[in-house]
C-alpha cells in the first residue's frame, strides 16, 4: 500500500533531480519499493506530434499490449488508455493474448494526467498472474497522479532551463555587440584624432620646414633682419603646434566637423 513515505519520496524527486533520466530512474526505484513488477515502461506524450513515445524502460521488455492496433495518440493499449482517466488493470492475461513473448501475465496501464493535460502513460508488467487486482484501482490512480505531478514539475524545470539558456545567449550576444560598438567608437575616435593632428599640425610643420630650408640656403648671404624674420616665423609655427597638442590633451565634450567628404575631425576650440 502507498504510505506517507512513498508520497514524500515522490515529492522529493523534483528537488533532488533536474536530469530527466535520473528523475525517472528515481521514480522507478520508489515504485520498486512500493509495488511488485518485473517490467515497466514510461511513455511520454509529445503534444506537437500528437504521439506517445517510449521514454524510459525498466527491465528488458517493453510493456505493451495490442501494439498492432492504432489509436488516436499511439498504438497498443497505451494509445487507447489516453482516452481514459482511470488505470486499466488486467490481473491475468489469457494465453490468447499474453504479454510480449509470454514474459508478463499481469498488466496495469496508468494514464498520466495533470489537471486537463495528458502527460503520458505508465505500464507495469509481472511474470505471475493475479499480482494486480481491480480493487487496487484507487491505489494506481494515486500513484499515477503523484508521478504526473513529478513529470509536470520536471517539464516546467526543463522549460525554465531552456528559457534561461536562451536568455543567457541573448545577454552574451548583447554584451558582444556592445563591446563591438565600443571598439568601433574607439577606433572612430582614434581616426578623428589622427585626422585632426594631420590637419592642425601638418600646415605649421610645412611652414617650419620651408622656412628652415630657406634659412639654410641663404644663411651666408641673408641679412640679419631676414634671418631674424625667418626665425620668428619658425617660432610662431612651433607655438601653433604646441597649442594644438595642448588642446588635444584636454579634450572634453568634443565636437566634430566634416573633413574631406565623409571623414570627421575634431573641432578644436581656441
Amino acid at each position: 500500500m502507498i504510505n506517507l513515505e512513498f508520497l514524500n519520496e515522490i515529492s522529493l524527486i523534483f528537488q533532488t533531480n533536474t536530469n530527466v533520466e535520473d528523475a525517472f530512474q528515481a521514480v522507478f526505484d520508489i515504485l520498486d519499493k512500493t509495488l511488485s513488477f518485473d517490467y515497466g515502461t514510461l511513455f511520454m506524450y509529445d503534444k506537437e506530434k500528437d504521439r506517445l513515445t517510449s521514454l524510459y524502460q525498466r527491465g528488458k521488455v517493453r510493456v505493451e499490449l495490442a501494439h498492432e492496433f492504432e489509436f488516436q495518440h499511439g498504438s497498443g493499449l497505451s494509445g487507447w488508455i489516453t482516452g481514459r482517466r482511470e488505470p486499466l488493470i488486467l490481473p491475468a492475461l489469457t494465453k490468447a493474448r499474453p504479454g510480449k513473448d509470454n514474459l508478463f501475465r499481469s498488466f496495469v496501464s496508468m494514464p498520466l494526467w495533470y489537471k486537463e493535460e495528458l502527460l503520458g502513460v505508465l505500464n507495469l508488467g509481472h511474470r505471475k498472474e493475479n499480482v494486480y487486482s481491480r480493487k487496487d484501482i484507487e491505489l494506481f490512480s494515486l500513484i499515477a497522479s503523484q508521478i504526473a505531478m513529478v513529470i509536470e514539475k520536471i517539464k516546467l524545470q526543463r522549460e525554465l532551463t531552456e528559457k534561461n539558456k536562451v536568455l543567457e545567449k541573448a545577454l552574451t550576444e548583447l554584451k558582444l555587440a556592445q563591446e563591438s560598438l565600443i571598439e568601433k567608437e574607439r577606433l572612430a575616435a582614434i581616426g578623428e584624432i589622427v585626422i585632426t593632428v594631420n590637419h592642425e599640425i601638418n600646415n605649421p610643420l610645412t611652414a617650419i620646414i620651408s622656412l628652415s630650408e630657406i634659412l639654410q640656403m641663404t644663411l651666408e648671404t641673408a641679412k640679419h633682419e631676414k634671418i631674424r624674420s625667418g626665425l620668428k616665423g619658425i617660432i610662431r609655427e612651433a607655438r601653433r603646434i604646441q597649442r594644438v597638442t595642448q588642446k588635444l590633451t584636454h579634450l572634453d565634450n568634443t565636437r566634430t566637423t566634416t573633413y574631406l567628404g565623409d571623414s570627421n575631425m575634431i573641432e578644436l576650440k581656441d
